[in-house]
């Protein structure tokens, strides 16, 4: 995990523009938002959907924010969260345990509020990213299960997805502000080759996030600051 989020912050730093510009941290934002993720469709098995395997589950995210202009921001995020399996939907082998879909999230977004300067604002936000997913025996580390008709294999993937999302943040002051945040995940974790089956599906997932974000400086531009960038 620490590898992958070293060269995803390599990859968020040579993208920035701006770098090495006076005032550069200034553009920068550190977002901490705890949330809760739904499974809302893709199949488990060619009679299961993974939503009625698991329950809404919970995770802790981090951003680091970055101004690109007036109202755009870049968005590098990691978060990890997990979603419980139902008790009576468990394997025999973890019967005991409190086994648990995993889905750690390396996310890159640009958002874009759509009002500046006020106590309320709303914004969207579209992005893709890796996601290193697993079903495992316990929530934290644990035991990964072994893929369903390859039990040679781990039932475990990093896979692509893309993500889109609606917020609102309201500033409590300058540089401190508060969110609330639901965006839409799609997953694609279909891996016929690897898993022996072709019925675990793509999915797709719905995460809502209340969170706080601090700015480094001042979020809005002043009328100076955006007369130098032209």
């Amino acid at each position: 995990m620490s590898k992958r989020f070293i060269y995803f912050l390599m990859t968020f730093m040579i993208i920035a523009p701006g770098v090495g510009e006076a005032g550069f941290l200034n553009r920068f934002g550190l977002s901490l938002n705890p949330g809760t993720v739904l499974a809302l469709h893709g199949n488990y098995s060619d009679s299961k959907k993974l939503k009625d395997m698991v329950i809404p589950g919970a995770g802790l995210g981090l951003i680091i924010r970055y101004k690109i202009r007036q109202n755009l921001f870049l968005d590098a995020g990691y978060s990890y969260n997990w979603l419980f399996i139902k008790q009576e939907k468990r394997p025999s082998a973890y019967e005991t345990d409190k086994p648990a879909f995993v889905l750690p999230m390396y996310t890159l977004n640009g958002t874009f509020f759509l009002v500046s300067g006020h106590s309320l604002e709303p914004y969207v936000t579209l992005g893709a990213g890796l996601y290193p997913w697993r079903f495992s025996s316990e929530a934290i580390r644990g035991e990964i299960w072994p893929a369903p008709e390859n039990t040679e294999k781990e039932f475990s993937k990093s896979s692509l997805g893309v993500n889109g999302g609606l917020g609102v943040e309201v500033r409590l002051w300058s540089k401190l502000a508060v969110f609330a945040e639901a965006t839409y995940l799609y997953l694609f974790a279909k891996d016929e080759e690897k898993f022996g089956t072709g019925d675990f599906a793509n999915q797709g997932f719905l995460g809502i996030r209340l969170g706080m974000t601090l700015y480094f400086g001042q979020k809005e531009s002043s009328p100076d600051d955006e007369g130098q960038r032209r």
